[in-house]
């Protein structure tokens, strides 16, 4: 999974059978718009929001072909592979014996689909949760980690 955060360092040699997660902006944070190794992508903001922060993202999102999903909470006609995020599956999945609430920011989301489908490894690349915007992204984030841990999964945080 990457994400756009600002810890930058050396992605090690991904297994070629792995599948790659992209987040948000990462395809202009981290490889100036010239990415086409990824498998999904998320980006669980209104079109809104993408077009108005981060046009360039919206642009790029416009251009892929379809084939891989882009995940967002609503489809979007004009974005080729636009997907809806399997949010009631997820719920229901998690909800088991009570409401589970305990997602805050695309990072949740991302991890607990990972969970849902049964991946049994995550590696985790520029995730930097580091400023006050991300109070509640931050224990949630670790909610899900430990999520995964606690089920086995193997799940590495690469960087700071």
């Amino acid at each position: 999974m990457l994400g756009a955060g600002f810890t930058w360092g050396v992605v090690p040699p991904i297994d070629p059978e792995a599948e790659v997660w992209g987040t948000n902006n990462v395809m202009f944070a981290r490889f100036s718009g010239d990415f086409d190794g990824w498998d999904r992508w998320f980006d669980l903001h209104p079109s809104d929001h993408i077009r108005r922060r981060r046009p360039q993202a919206y642009d790029w999102y416009t251009k892929q072909d379809g084939s891989r999903p882009i995940y967002q909470w609503e489809p979007n006609p004009e974005i080729p592979g636009s997907r809806v995020y399997p949010k009631d599956g997820v719920l229901k999945y998690f909800s088991r014996d009570h409401d589970e609430r305990d997602f805050w920011g695309s990072l949740s989301w991302i991890l607990a689909l990972a969970i849902y489908e049964g991946f049994e490894q995550i590696d985790l690349f520029w995730f930097a949760l580091m400023n006050d915007d991300y109070t509640k992204q931050i224990p949630s984030t670790r909610y899900w980690v430990g999520q995964a841990r606690g089920r086995g999964i193997r799940l590495t945080v690469h960087g700071e």
